[in-house]
């Protein structure tokens, strides 16, 4: 791996500083870990891909003379400056990595609005820049920005300002605009900017910080968070409709402006107290809350800005960490009173601030539900000053409200400081909450911060609207409902109340409180079992019953006399235990937990793991989740969506969430890589992790299988067998995926010439092959068949490109030695390896990944050896031809041999990327436009030939 200095060199956990030597750029892509934020960031785009809640989306207006070229050019220099901004991002080993690009070019969007009328202008500026704050970014694509000019007239502009957030924060909108400003003034003027080069990059930062949280700079803080979050709920506004099964990070902006006079009254009392003003905010807000829910303990994040060291004041990145502010409003007290606590409690959290928001989640270790944020559900925040309403020579900048690309949290609340004066704004999720439950919370706000400067010594009790005021009837909740009224029902039942599961699993099941009638004749402790027998006889179809019961003298009420769910006992432990899973047998289900747990093991280091055993109780976390989820799909051929884990965090409920079939001991194992949809599927044979970018690319619509190799038992390669043999097994298994045709079959490599004979063997069988597609493969025979001078000059050349590539994958710190001595045939058959460790010339441990593949790849040469005597027959199918930058066809057949064998149509394709790679990213877009057509001619046919039997 390429690092820019040695780590000695970038400062040390002694003194918490970091180098400031400037350094001039060194040649080539860097590769450097990712900082704690963007880690976090890079995990929520796992769990929802082009996740647009991670965009900062910027309006900046411009008056007077800034031309598109001038500021393209501006914006490229800034791209030139901060490597964080040329970086892309990768996974390696279940981790990501942020590579820095010598170089990106940046191009600028240009929309002219100046030809509609005025009123149209605006709105369909306000329309362009909703869309553009909504589109997605590619992290493996590098420029991470993007800017759309907006032309309304000669001298007025919109500029869009696009981010992701894993490359930027709101301090470094001040940095960029600033830059940006500097810069087109100098362009217009043409002379030099007087702007100085930046002292450090965002990877110098990134490598400090690792080297920093690796001295123990956490064990102070770990006993404060622990003493001041442990044992806090789950905070939050209950909102107006059902949480859907997974986040859906929607959001709408609702804004006010305080009048000026009390925004300067807001001012001094937050001076009055000797107080800054996100103290003073958090008092309010945390006021809000309390008296909107009626909830003593009130929870909420927030953001610090993470940049102590001077020289990162000027740098453009992702600093900030999330706090978790937790506020006791208990006995009523007065404003000025609850501001003392809140104050105290910001002070501590600022002292303790360098805990990164996972390690927090990963310490304090809360129950996992993909519907909800761990830990926080609100979040608030103080934006001062952005950025300045500022003259650059022949231009003004200013400034504009952003917009809403989505939220990552139920409700944030903002303060934000304009040159006008203060802004008092919510973004809320409206899958969740009405726009009236949102505007009525703003207005509480609003009238909180009234109360707060006006009448800071008044209980908080006083605050209005009181809390009875806000309650609305009560949201159906038809299924709990239906096994209240059965339990009412039952002779020996007053009254029932029924919760929901906790939602950590598809099966989560509800949990039931029932008050006895009065001389009752039965003891108490044998009523919950005869209550669950009545349950299950007494529900109607489709109803759950509950995991248990618990009896009590009398349900908690609130004011108006209405159960209070929320007062509640806790369900004994192990009470919301999901149902058993149906899928799979034991026996099966034995042999994949005895796999996972062995890697659990080594990701969580411990030693003792059973099938109730649960991933994050054991310490997992968000990485942990990425690592695992990597090795499952190496390991299994499977690439698992994160939230599976947090629906099923068992060993055993994630073990039956893996898509294998029974014996797959002993038959080709089905791999579900898109189960959507019910266009003609795509069957793959073999690199089914491979296909999961493709199969996304080419759409939900149509199903993509996958069929891994069919290896030996205990890895001992098969008796010789011809390819015709071979392809037997798998037509088997092709059928049990997809019955009948029409079928697409594709492969890669060898696996190529599998699926060309599958096809052959399912037309003699009277089925249809409208489609192959085969990537990296020559015709069988057709090198074989070359003349000696002719194949020596192909094979000097193949060799030649392909060691020039692996020295390039280990200079660039992409693939290790071991990794990189593994690809050599020769190697890997001597044994070179092992004694490469024995000498400590490679890891061990690198080479104990690579010996979990040699069985793999002993089938794997058998299988050539079939192709190498397979005698290749014509197909009528249309082909498609897949080339990767690892073909060379320079010194033979471009068309790879297979001219005269595709009677049907032959469509050759060059698509970027070395072998595998080229199903990723953008070689998985190419290619995915590419097949479209051709896979729309085949459901067309499909489509047709089915009306054309209906109608006979």
């Amino acid at each position: 791996m390429t690092m820019r200095r040695s780590e000695d060199e970038i400062g040390t956990p002694a003194d918490s500083g970091l180098s400031h030597e400037q350094h001039s750029p060194a040649s080539g892509n860097l590769i450097f870990p990712c900082s704690a934020s963007q880690n976090r960031c890079w995990f929520i785009n796992s769990l929802s891909p082009g996740n647009p809640a991670l965009n900062v989306a910027l309006r900046w207006e411009v008056t007077g003379r800034l031309g598109p070229a001038t500021a393209e050019q501006a914006f490229q220099t800034i791209v030139d400056r901060h490597e964080i901004l040329r970086s892309r991002f990768l996974e390696k080993d279940g981790e990501a990595m942020q590579e820095a690009l010598e170089h990106v070019s940046f191009k600028l969007s240009v929309i002219d609005l100046s030809m509609l009328p005025e009123t149209e202008r605006l709105k369909e500026a306000l329309a362009q820049g909703e869309r553009e704050a909504h589109k997605s970014f590619d992290l493996s694509q590098a420029p991470l920005i993007r800017v759309t000019f907006l032309r309304l007239s000669g001298d007025h502009a919109i500029l869009l300002v696009t981010v992701h957030q894993i490359a930027f924060d709101g301090w470094s909108i001040r940095v960029l605009a600033n830059e940006f400003g500097v810069i087109a003034e100098g362009l217009n003027a043409k002379r030099p900017y007087d702007l100085p080069q930046p002292p450090l990059q965002y990877g110098d930062y990134c490598l400090w910080q690792k080297e920093y949280f690796a001295s123990g700079v956490f064990e102070g803080e770990t006993a404060y968070w622990k003493n001041k979050l442990g044992g806090a709920p789950y905070f939050e506004v209950v909102p107006d409709h059902e949480r859907p099964s997974r986040p859906t990070y929607r959001g709408e902006i609702l804004a006010a402006v305080l009048p000026p006079q009390l925004g300067e009254q807001l001012e001094e009392a937050a001076r009055r107290h000797n107080l800054t003003l996100f103290s003073f905010g958090c008092a309010v807000t945390g006021a809000m809350l309390h008296r909107y829910t009626g909830e003593n303990d009130v929870i909420f994040g927030t953001q610090i800005a993470g940049r102590d060291d001077p020289d990162l004041e000027n740098m453009i990145g992702m600093f900030i960490n999330n706090l978790v502010m937790r506020f006791d409003a208990s006995d009523d007290p007065t404003f000025d009173e609850f501001l003392t606590r809140v104050n105290q409690t910001v002070q501590d959290a600022l002292i303790n601030q360098r805990m990164p928001f996972d390690k927090l989640v990963e310490i304090l270790n809360p129950p996992r539900d993909p519907k909800r944020t761990p830990l926080i559900s609100v979040n608030f925040t103080v934006l001062r000053d952005v950025m300045d309403h500022k003259s650059y020579g022949d231009f003004v900048l200013h400034g504009q409200p952003s917009l809403s690309a989505g939220s990552l949290y139920d409700l944030i609340f903002f303060m934000v400081h304009w040159p006008s004066g203060w802004r008092m704004a919510m973004e809320y999720n409206p899958d969740l909450f009405e726009r009236r439950t949102a505007e009525r919370l703003l207005d509480f706000l609003l009238a909180t911060f009234e109360f707060a400067i006006l009448r800071p010594d008044a209980k908080l009790s006083a605050l209005t609207p009181p809390v009875r005021d806000l309650i609305e009837a009560p949201k159906p909740r038809p299924h709990l409902d239906a096994i209240e009224l059965a339990l009412r029902q039952h002779m020996d039942v007053k009254d029932a109340a029924v919760i929901p599961g906790l939602d950590y699993g598809e099966r989560s099941r509800p949990y039931a409180y029932v008050t006895p009638v009065p001389g009752l004749r039965i003891p108490l402790e044998t009523l919950p079992a005869k209550l669950s027998a009545y349950l299950s006889d007494a529900l109607p179809g489709g109803s759950t019953a509950p995991s248990g019961v618990s009896v009590l003298l009398a349900l908690p009420r609130n004011g108006l006399g209405d159960v209070d769910y929320r007062a509640l006992p806790p369900p004994p432990a192990g009470s919301f235990a999901a149902t058993p899973a149906a899928t799979g047998s034991a026996a099966r289900l034995d042999i994949i937990e005895m796999k996972l747990a062995s890697i659990w093991r080594e990701l969580l280091k411990v030693r003792e793991i059973g099938p109730n055993s649960n991933f994050f109780e054991l310490g997992g976390h968000s990485l942990l989740t990425i690592r695992l989820m990597a090795r499952v799909a190496a390991d299994f051929g499977v690439k698992l969506d994160p939230v599976t884990l947090f629906q099923a965090p068992t060993l055993r409920e994630f073990a039956a969430r893996l898509p294998i079939s029974e014996g797959a001991q002993e038959s080709p194992r089905l791999v579900q890589i898109q189960p959507e949809g019910d266009k003609t599927p795509i069957i793959a044979i073999n690199n089914s992790v491979l296909y999961y970018n493709l199969a996304r690319r080419i759409g939900l619509d149509r199903p993509f299988i996958g069929i891994p190799l069919l290896e030996p038992a205990g890895g001992v390669p098969a008796p010789v067998r011809t390819l015709n043999e071979i392809a037997v097994d798998y037509v088997r298994v092709i059928r049990e995926a997809q019955p009948r045709g029409p079928y697409i079959l594709c492969g890669l490599c060898v696996a190529g010439a599998l699926a060309y004979e599958c096809a052959q063997q399912l037309r003699k069988a009277g089925e249809s092959v409208p489609l192959l597609i085969l990537s990296d493969i020559w015709a069988p025979g057709f090198l074989a068949a070359y003349p000696l001078h002719r194949k020596l000059v192909y094979h000097f050349n193949y060799r030649l490109r392909t060691l020039r590539h692996r020295i390039d994958l280990l200079r660039t710190g992409k693939l290790s030695l071991a990794e990189v001595l593994s690809t050599f045939t020769l190697v890997r058959k001597s044994r070179v390896l092992d004694f490469a460790a024995w000498i400590g010339l490679i890891d061990g441990a690198q080479l104990a990944k690579k010996v979990r593949g040699r069985d793999n790849w002993l089938f794997l040469l058998s299988l050539e050896t079939a192709r190498n005597a397979y005698e290749i027959t014509p197909t009528p199918s249309n082909v498609v031809i897949l080339q990767s930058d690892e073909i060379v066809t320079d010194f033979a057949d471009p068309n790879m041999g297979w001219t005269d064998l595709v009677k049907g149509g032959l469509f050759i394709r060059r698509i970027p990327g070395w072998h595998e790679d080229m199903f990723q990213d953008e070689g998985a877009r190419l290619i995915a436009e590419y097949l479209q057509p051709r896979l729309e001619e085949v459901d067309a046919e499909r489509d047709h030939s089915a009306a054309s039997l209906k109608s006979n």
